[in-house]
């Protein structure tokens, strides 16, 4: 398929070939590959259906694959201004052509006119493999009208069946002419689901113009080649986007009249995205531990793929059933604070790990849950979250851990006795009372504590770890622990 073009004077560019070693971008084209059921066939439509494929070598390679779960894109045409004003794989004199052309066949444009996400500006897409949904601008439905002007033809609206996240639109060949007069087609917004922008990323010439809200050829006299053709990628910045409306238009330059009855342009619009199916999971070294025992929790970070993704963290946050006491990351750091743990630049088929070292406290939720998130679009959520609640053992708190019985413990060194036994014998006293700081023994005298009312227990401005009273109120032992007085009424360990 071929616009209809003036008669220029050829220019010949040699270009040097240079291979870079870059690390690949994986990324979702436009494209044809085995067992992906894209259009072969001709129009005119007004509708069509294009599923992405896996580019895996993006930038520098295209090994084209089928994608899973399949992400499509659906291009209508409606509301028309004219007659035919507007078809897919149409041509003039509403001919037959490729609904699904490539990138080349309209303009030329050359491959670093464009760039596919992920990649370096200018770098990603072959015009010779990449494909794009061919847009005819049927002006030969325009006879009669002024030539020296801007019409609506037609709506453009694509919808994704999920939603994709900063897609760039990849447009080829805007400009051309019949005779002397110059044409070109555009778009302009008109809506989408969600808040969007555009902004150009490259393009072939000053004439690829591209606003927040619109994409134009701006030369003051289009032609299907060179500066004054427009062609280019543009990013259009916005999350979750399922639905985009564009209003197709046409200009002419005035240098004709009237509108040939065999006039239009054919423009290209390929779409390339990124998606990350981010995973998390989550595991504890002791599934049944005891209070005021201490586990370690284990959290992978996975990036399953298809593109490598950025600004990827977790939010692990400890539940009120535990005290954090340390952590270590793989990748990134853990901020126990906020529970964040940022891990950055993720390549996809990567995992990164966490450990993070708690107490578990006498009471609270023992619910721990992760939860992962990326830049990316991501299109299977319910691997994105991953809790664990071990059962832990019902036992009170008062005591805080059971006796040593795995060694004989070390000697005690200090004792008072009322009982005149002291280093006789084979008791050898006090050393025989293992694990002691001191030994006290009688037997008719009472250790006596602290004594206190519970309503005097707030005098104690900075109460310690493990400081004991006598409560007179509850008549109990009280442990402070945990940021409280737990009563020790009853013997809760041997």
């Amino acid at each position: 398929m071929k616009k209809l073009t003036r008669a220029l004077i050829p220019i010949v560019i040699m270009c040097g070939i240079t291979k870079m070693a870059a690390q690949n971008s994986p990324d979702l084209e436009f494209a044809t590959a085995q067992g992906t059921n894209n259009p072969t066939g001709n129009g005119p439509v007004t509708s069509t259906v294009i599923n992405f494929v896996q580019n895996p070598d993006n930038p520098s390679g295209n090994t084209f694959q089928t994608y899973t779960p399949t992400l499509s894109a659906t291009f209508s045409i409606s509301n028309q201004k004219y007659n035919n004003a507007a078809r897919i794989g149409g041509n003039t004199n509403n001919t037959a052509a490729p609904i699904f052309p490539l990138l080349n066949s309209a303009g030329t444009p050359p491959n670093n006119s464009f760039t596919a996400s992920g990649a370096a500006i200018g770098t990603g897409i072959n015009t010779a493999t990449n494909h794009g949904v061919g847009l005819f601008f049927n002006t030969a439905a325009l006879n009669g009208q002024s030539t020296n002007a801007t019409y609506q033809m037609a709506d453009l609206t694509i919808t994704f069946n999920r939603p994709v996240d900063n897609p760039i639109l990849h447009i080829g060949g805007m400009g051309g002419f019949q005779g002397n007069l110059g044409l070109t087609g555009g778009f302009e917004f008109i809506s989408s689901n969600v808040p969007i922008s555009f902004s150009r990323l490259s393009g072939n010439s000053n004439s690829f113009t591209v606003t927040q809200t619109s994409i134009k050829n701006t030369a003051a006299n289009p032609t299907s080649t060179g500066n004054n053709s427009a062609s280019g990628s543009v990013l259009v910045t916005g999350k979750k986007i399922t639905t985009i409306v564009l209003r197709m238009i046409v200009r002419g330059d005035g240098n004709g009249t009237p509108w040939g009855t065999q006039s239009g342009d054919v423009v290209t619009m390929g779409i390339s995205t990124l998606e990350s199916d981010l995973a998390v999971t989550k595991t504890i070294n002791n599934s049944n531990p005891d209070k005021q025992s201490t586990v370690i929790f284990t959290v992978n970070a996975i990036n399953n793929g298809l593109s490598n993704n950025t600004n990827v963290s977790v939010d692990d946050l400890l539940p009120n059933g535990y005290t954090y006491l340390s952590s270590s990351a793989s990748i990134g750091s853990y901020n126990n604070s906020t529970g964040k743990w940022t891990i950055g630049n993720m390549n996809a088929g990567t995992t990164a790990s966490l450990t993070v070292t708690a107490k578990v406290n006498c009471t609270g939720n023992y619910t721990n849950t992760a939860v992962i998130s990326g830049n990316n679009s991501d299109p299977a959520m319910n691997n994105n979250t991953a809790s664990i609640t071990p059962s832990v053992n019902p036992q009170p708190c008062a005591c805080y851990n059971d006796p040593n019985r795995s060694s004989v413990g070390s000697d005690s060194k200090f004792g008072i006795t009322l009982l005149q036994r002291a280093g006789i014998g084979g008791d050898n006293w006090p050393m025989a009372r293992k694990s002691a700081h001191i030994v006290l023994e009688s037997n008719s005298k009472g250790f006596v504590i602290s004594r206190i009312a519970k309503s005097d227990l707030n005098n104690i401005v900075v109460p310690i770890e493990g400081m004991m009273v006598y409560d007179t109120t509850d008549k109990c032992l009280k442990v402070y622990s945990d940021n409280q007085w737990s009563c020790f009424s009853q013997p809760a360990c041997p």
